[in-house]
């Protein structure tokens, strides 16, 4: 059956200088992405692998950079593999969930190319809520305002271009490296 899911995303975008000790607690999940064409467009559709989830996702813009709307069609991983082949780009990442008081951190360790980017989204409940949110210690910059114009290409680009877009925006971006059990 095809369901599909309008959801209302309000949430901060950070880098992290370096995982949490005990991240390895916590189950992985494989995430890939796929554009069919201009990436950076936020009305774009993509394809999506979450787990053994499959999607066609396509996002609006909402009234700031902190608020957008995602519609999401779960289709059947044999849809999945047949549009696949159709992406003009992908990547793919390894996402953890990790608890933050009362918030769960999303950290994105992304792979291949890009292997060693790593960065995290908190989402809130409310604007309140994201207004008082105190981020840990182990979190960088916030880069929500820039993550839909870094993001550009994704699927192209290597870790040192990353890099690159980040210091053009005086930001250093450091290679995490994924910890050993």
């Amino acid at each position: 059956m095809v369901k599909n899911m309008k959801e209302i995303e309000l949430e901060k975008v950070y880098l992290i200088k370096n995982l949490p000790s005990n991240i390895l607690d916590y189950e992985p999940m494989v995430i890939k992405v796929g554009d069919f064409f201009d990436s950076n467009s936020v009305n774009a559709l993509k394809i999506r692998q979450k787990g053994d989830k499959y999607q066609l996702i396509k996002k609006e813009a909402g009234e700031n950079e902190y608020k957008r709307t995602e519609h999401t069609i779960f289709i059947k991983k044999e849809e999945f593999d047949i549009l696949w082949k159709q992406v003009e780009q992908n990547h793919s990442k390894l996402r953890f969930f990790y608890p933050l008081g009362e918030h769960t951190c999303e950290i994105d360790f992304y792979k291949d190319r890009l292997d060693g980017y790593v960065r995290a989204e908190v989402e809130f409940k409310s604007i309140e809520d994201m207004e008082n949110f105190v981020p840990p210690e182990w979190f960088k910059e916030e880069i929500t305002k820039l993550n839909h114009e870094i993001h550009e290409n994704l699927g192209l680009v290597t870790l040192d271009e990353m890099k690159e877009r980040f210091a053009k925006n005086k930001i250093e971006l450091i290679k995490v490296d994924f910890p050993k059990k």
